[in-house]
């Protein structure tokens, strides 16, 4: 069965019938160069016409692409051949980045395994009541300025904005407030290691 050569111009059947033209053509003249490329890249054989066919329909919307495939400005292959390494670097990319996802979410999902038994749900509900306790009992002005950072995502500006004060002394409120948390959450972590 020979090379598929269907349809890779007519996907951007709206373009101009002179650029449709200059890309059949270097379809036409550098197509099995282009696939003797690839292959001694190891691309897999059902994976060239793809890249063959989005190589040929980014050709349609590139700029000046009639200036850059004249004789006169070097070689057209040339062209053709790092743009469709380019690809091959791009599809490289992309699958790393999907297989370090998959990674993640299938190790994340092993961590997370374990159902949540009764007591873990009751130790979760009393460690929130107990932080929540923390909170309420901060100085006013540290509590506004973590619930404003932390419910609403604001910034320090807007914070001071909100609140009518400087910068400055929203990240000392900010210091305060988290420093008594974390000093809260070390005891609640002593309180739940100790035997009942």
């Amino acid at each position: 069965m020979g090379p598929r050569k269907d349809n890779i111009i007519d996907l951007a059947s709206a373009q101009r019938s002179s650029r449709k033209r200059v890309v059949q053509a270097l379809f036409e003249r550098h197509a099995e160069a282009l696939r003797l490329f690839l292959r001694g890249r190891s691309v897999a054989p059902d994976e060239i016409e793809d890249l063959l066919q989005e190589l040929f329909t980014r050709l349609m919307g590139a700029h000046r692409l009639e200036e850059k495939m004249a004789d006169s400005t070097g070689s057209s292959r040339s062209y053709l051949l790092t743009m469709a390494n380019g690809l091959m670097v791009d599809r490289w990319r992309k699958e790393q980045v999907r297989k370090a996802h998959a990674d993640a979410v299938r190790t994340d999902d092993q961590g997370h395994t374990d159902e949540l038994s009764p007591e873990r749900i009751v130790a979760a509900q009393l460690e929130l009541e107990a932080v929540k306790a923390v909170i309420l009992d901060m100085p006013l002005n540290w509590r506004v300025a973590l619930l404003l950072q932390r419910m609403r995502n604001m910034s320090y500006e807007d914070i001071a904005l909100h609140m009518g004060v400087q910068v400055k002394q929203v990240d000392n409120y900010l210091v305060r407030a988290l420093r008594r948390l974390r000093k809260a959450r070390r005891k609640i972590e002593a309180a739940g290691e100790q035997p009942c």
